[in-house]
């Protein structure tokens, strides 16, 4: 019964990961959820992790758009860096599929950018008449019993689709381990 659960948990995750890579889904929870119901299964049957996901997108994306993936993901990451260059006095990093190397056909790069205020960055922006957008999400806690963090995003409409600035505040710029700094992305590039 163990194997065929963990047979069901790979299809699942390769039909979420096909999703995410062809159909520019984001939301691995949706993803997880569409894939299951594909499947006819209820949701929280067999459902993968996003790690999980994650291998099955890059397995995706080597057999089926190798050559074209490349491309996109150096584009995605040049243009990362170029406005994490502009953004260097908010101590910018690359984070997200962008990073990973899982962006699909309609990536959103994610940038963390750290401000003491919300205001300071969108002073940056207008002072260089960069176009956005705002809205806000509550961050994950794996504590339930704390209040979760609302994040405010800042969209700007890059090349190949949307750049999301996360912004935080000064003090949290240990919190998320794997993100790149403009020296580190630099490093990657070369």
């Amino acid at each position: 019964m163990a194997r065929k659960s963990k047979h069901i948990r790979l299809q699942v995750a390769h039909k979420a990961a096909q999703m995410m890579a062809e159909e520019g889904i984001s939301d691995y929870a949706f993803a997880k959820r569409k894939a299951a119901k594909f499947f006819g299964l209820i949701d929280g049957d067999a459902l993968p992790s996003n790690d999980e996901i994650n291998d099955a997108i890059k397995e995706h994306q080597a057999i089926f758009f190798d050559e074209e993936h490349e491309e996109r993901l150096k584009i995605l990451r040049l243009e990362a860096l170029s406005l994490m260059k502009r953004l260097s006095a908010f101590n910018p990093h690359l984070t997200g599929s962008t990073l990973d190397g899982t962006a699909g056909r309609y990536p959103t790069i994610h940038i963390q950018i750290y401000a003491d205020s919300m205001k300071e960055v969108e002073f940056f922006l207008l002072n260089h008449n960069i176009a956005y957008e705002t809205r806000e999400r509550k961050s994950r806690n794996k504590d339930p019993m704390q209040d979760k963090k609302i994040i405010p995003i800042l969209t700007l409409e890059g090349s190949m689709g949307p750049i999301e600035l996360l912004i935080y505040h000064v003090d949290d710029s240990k919190l998320n381990k794997t993100k790149f700094s403009i020296t580190e992305l630099e490093r990657l590039l070369n």
